[in-house]
């Protein structure tokens, strides 16, 4: 137990969604965790999409499974942040000069032994986010803004797939939020809006789960936590879009029939109940 008092809410709550998702995985799901065995393939067939996108940093023992729209550019900031302040030169050997690289990397320079080595023994963070101020974020950052042709393009090509139509190419896109969301309910994928559920938290625990709606408390309660409190600060970013707002959110989803909410709590619930947001069961149903 910590003795200092400061972070003792903190500690509670961080105690509260670990036990949380355990029983859901374990009592609901029947997923019992990986053994921690080097030949066990499994852990590269079940966690692609983890080991994809978890950073490691060697110097500090961590592991940063990095989710789009939950913080994900200031998370690698902050590893940067923390390359530049460590020694250990392992990172280079992995064709990595600013101290980002993934745990499929160490897969493919070390070998699976060396991934299990790290989830064993590393110290494994997440933040997640409710699924639906997530979904409506990258919706307006990605298909509205559209910062670069790809977006664009992925843009026209939901509008031809749901209007049945394609749209000329000297009109801009102009992609509508219930249209963006009948493409989701039915299994449109992206990195930025698919289910944090492909992290698979069932198959290997996470020791720390950071909320977007807790940012400040869990980040601070965080580097206290791994003892980087006095060495680095959590870069400012600047990307929001104020999807966070709860009238912004209503706005959006009075939009959405019941029928196709429907179809999405579908595709989005195991995400719900496994970090523990509240389902909502209409497109009002936001508190």
């Amino acid at each position: 137990m910590l003795k200092n008092k400061t972070y003792q809410h903190s500690e509670e709550i961080q105690e509260q969604r670990v036990q949380h998702i355990k029983r859901i995985c374990t009592e609901e799901y029947k997923i019992q965790p990986l053994p921690f065995n080097g030949t066990d393939k499994r852990f590269s067939s079940h966690l692609r999409a983890r080991l994809r996108t978890t950073f490691v940093n060697d110097d500090y023992k961590l592991l940063v499974t990095v989710v789009y729209k939950t913080g994900s550019q200031g998370w690698k900031k902050l590893l940067k942040q923390l390359y530049e302040r460590g020694r250990n030169v392992s990172q280079k050997t992995l064709g990595s000069e600013d101290g980002l690289y993934t745990l499929s990397q160490v897969k493919k320079q070390y070998g699976l032994n060396a991934v299990v080595n790290r989830l064993k023994n590393y110290f494994s963070i997440i933040f997640v986010r409710h699924p639906y101020t997530r979904m409506l974020s990258a919706y307006k950052e990605k298909l509205v803004k559209m910062p670069n042709k790809f977006y664009e393009k992925k843009s026209r090509d939901i509008i031809r797939q749901v209007r049945r139509i394609p749209l000329p190419n000297n009109q801009t896109p102009d992609l509508k939020f219930d249209e963006f969301v009948q493409f989701v309910a039915n299994g449109g994928w992206d990195e930025h809006w698919c289910p944090i559920l492909n992290k698979k938290p069932c198959h290997v625990y996470y020791d720390f789960i950071g909320h977007l709606e807790t940012f400040q408390d869990d980040v601070a309660y965080l580097f206290h936590l791994i003892g980087i409190g006095n060495i680095v600060e959590f870069p400012e970013c600047h990307h929001s879009t104020g999807s966070g707002d709860l009238a912004v959110l209503k706005e959006h989803f009075s939009q959405i029939s019941q029928t196709l909410l429907t179809k999405l709590n579908t595709r989005y619930k195991n995400d719900f109940k496994i970090f523990d947001y509240r389902l909502p069961q209409n497109n009002t149903d936001f508190h």
